[in-house]
Order: structure tokens, then sequence, then C-alpha cells
């Protein structure tokens, strides 16, 4: 009698395991479900994740989209057609409220101090105030938001969020639109995942929305969960083109360890770029990161470096190392920067505090320099010689 029993309990709990199985295999929503369950206990813990040890609602609400000083030092040792290295101290600051930005460097090549470049910008527009380059000024019209701001978070994205929200989660994950396509994502160690397309339709998920310190939008939310054969997501694409058609934001890797951002421009021009976490230092935080241009030529302009942070008593230590930027195969420069952010409270007109003097700004209109931005860069480079060929002797 007890064998009869231990079978009955053994097939029962057989028929169970099938089922649940089938249940992860075949229904949509108890694979996101599985998939929720495994980010929140395990990739949020895991040193590999992109955000991990960061605390989004203070990086966010304290830093992105606060007023902050910075200050630290720079270094160029290449600059194509310059043969000097250049080396200077940098302040300045940025305010997302006046969508305000300064920076004012002191630039000394070799022993000599060849005087201030600076750099502004407001809204949409850059400013260049260099007294090195004869004094020539210019500002350019970029077209685009130079201050976007993050999610003001009302809650750390942690693992007791997500265990006070399982209930949220169950119903939302009901109330979604989930539909599996035939697409497959091949990630960097050659995992395999299936895309799930979601639509959150309007007026649904009203705790994520508070989570994210935001009114709930007023059409449908689009995006894409790529799931592996365990249900773990490899890839979360979320679709941005009810704001800029085309654009998109893709988190990615087994532990969610890089981030792809991809935004469109006028002229069939376009940005991409990328920031992966790598954890081989003895920073608390490290990144390499890669901002690509490419233009309606096919031209391709790359800024690729490494970014070290740790958090201080007084803010934030940076390092941005091996600073790399090129045009197509052609390295335009090289260098390095390192220094501190910290919070500024009261601070006044960003421009006004950098006794920034813009009346004279020659104000060049953006197809110029993308159209012909070899010869523009030639010719700032060829003033910047002359303002220093006191050195001419070395060549």
């Amino acid at each position: 009698m007890k064998k009869k029993k231990l079978g009955i309990i053994i097939v029962v709990v057989l028929a169970l395991a099938i089922i649940i199985k089938a249940e992860l295999n075949y229904n949509p929503s108890a694979r996101i479900l599985a998939s929720v369950i495994h980010f929140s206990e395990s990739t949020l813990n895991n040193p590999d994740y992109l955000a991990y040890n960061i605390d989004l609602k203070d990086l966010f609400r304290n830093y992105t989209n606060a007023d902050i000083d910075y200050s630290g030092n720079a270094y160029i040792k290449k600059l194509k057609g310059f043969p000097y290295s250049i080396s200077g101290g940098i302040k300045g600051q940025r305010s997302a409220s006046q969508k305000k930005f300064s920076c004012k460097s002191n630039l000394d090549v070799l022993v000599l101090d060849v005087g201030e470049m600076d750099v502004y910008a407001q809204d949409e527009t850059v400013y260049l105030v260099a007294p090195l380059l004869g004094g020539i000024s210019y500002g350019f019209d970029t077209g685009s938001d130079l201050f976007p701001t993050a999610p003001n978070l009302n809650n750390d994205i942690n693992h007791e969020w997500f265990h006070q929200n399982k209930r949220n989660i169950y119903e939302f994950v009901k109330k979604i639109q989930i539909e599996k396509t035939d697409v497959i994502f091949v990630d960097e160690d050659g995992t395999e995942s299936n895309e799930f397309r979601i639509t959150i339709p309007k007026g649904e998920g009203d705790f994520i929305w508070q989570l994210l310190g935001m009114d709930a939008p007023d059409h449908d939310i689009k995006c894409s969960l790529f799931l592996d054969r365990f249900n773990h997501t490899r890839k979360i694409t979320f679709d941005l083109s009810y704001k800029t058609p085309g654009a998109y934001i893709s988190i990615v890797g087994k532990n969610f360890n890089k981030i792809e951002i991809f935004a469109p421009l006028p002229d069939n021009e376009r940005v991409v770029a990328t920031i992966k976490r790598n954890g081989q230092t003895n920073y608390t935080n490290s990144f390499t990161n890669n901002i690509t241009y490419i233009t309606d030529t096919g031209s391709n302009y790359s800024m690729d470096f490494n970014f070290l942070m740790n958090y201080v008593d007084d803010g934030i230590k940076f390092e941005a190392t091996d600073v790399s930027v090129t045009q197509d195969s052609t390295v335009l420069t090289e260098g390095y920067i390192n220094g501190t952010i910290s919070t500024k409270e009261n601070m006044g007109d960003v421009f006004e505090n950098a006794h920034a003097d813009l009346s004279a700004v020659t104000i060049i209109d953006w197809d110029r320099i993308k159209n012909d931005t070899a010869s523009f860069v030639d010719d700032v480079i060829s003033q910047a010689r002359e303002n220093v060929d006191v050195l001419n002797f070395f060549d």
C-alpha cells in the first residue's frame, strides 16, 4: 500500500512538473513573469549588471537632473596636425533646469601657458570660445536637445521593490499584450533568445509610472523582450518612435551589462551610443563607451573611452581614460580626463558664474560643418599652430 501511495505521489509530482514546464514554454505571460523573477532575484545582485552598486535614484535626481559643479584635469597627447601635447585644468557647471553648460580650461603647451579654451551650451546650441585660436569663437546649432533628463525615481529599483509589487506585476502581466515572433537574437556568448513583443495599453501600469516619477503616457508603450530557453532576459528594447521615429534604447547581455542608444537625425544621419560595464578595475564602477555619429555621406565620427567612477564624500570621482576620437579610420585626437562632480545648491546663472561673453560668437550652420568637417578641423588646427608659433623651432 505504501509503495502504491509513493507511486501515486511520484506520478502527481511528475505531472505537475510537466504542466509547469509546458506552461513556461508555451504561455507567454508565464515566461514573462519567470523572466521578471530571475531579474529581481539574480541579475540585480550580479556584479556584471550595468547598474550594479549604483543608486539610480540618487544618480538621476542629484546629478543627471540637478545642478552640478565639476573640476579636473585634461591631457591631449595627440591631435591631428598639431605636434605638441596639450594639458590643462578644467572646471565648469551644468544646470538641467537652465539648460546651460559651461567648461573653462586653461591650456598649457609644453611649459607655456597659451590661454583659455571655453565651451558653453544652451538648449540645442554649443559654443566654442577659444582665445587659443586667436579669439575665434563659434556656435553650432545641433538641432537636438543637449539636456535630456532621466526618470526621477521615487523608489530604488531593487529586490525589495519587486517583492513589494509582486501582486502589481502579476496583474500587470495579465493585462499587457504579448506576441511571440520568429525574431531570434544571438548574444555575444552565442546564446539564442526569442522575441516577445509587448504593448502596454494606455492607462495601464500606474505603479510603474509612479516608480519613474512621471505621469502615465497618453499612448500605448511598445517594447520587445528576448528570452532564452531558461526564460532569462537577454535583451529588452524600448521603442521611442513616439518621440523620434526610429529611435530606441536596448539593454543587452546575460546580466544586462550593456546599453545601446540609437537616435536618428535629420537628413538620414544618426547617432549610436553604447555603454558596457567592465568590472576589471579597482574602481567601484567601470564602463567601456562608444559614441558614433554617421553622416549622410557615410562618414563615421567616433569617440571611444573608458569611464571609471567612484562615489566619494563630496560627490563622484571620475576618470575618462584612453579617449580616442576618429574620423573613419583616422585618429583625430587622443587624451585623458579626470575630476570630481558634486551637487551645487543655489547655483545662480551658469553663464554669469563663468563670466561668459557670447556676444561675438559666430553661429555656423551645422550643414557647413557636416559637409566639410575635415576642412573645418584643419583650419582650426592651423590657427592653433599660428598662436603657438614660438614653438616652431621644434619642427
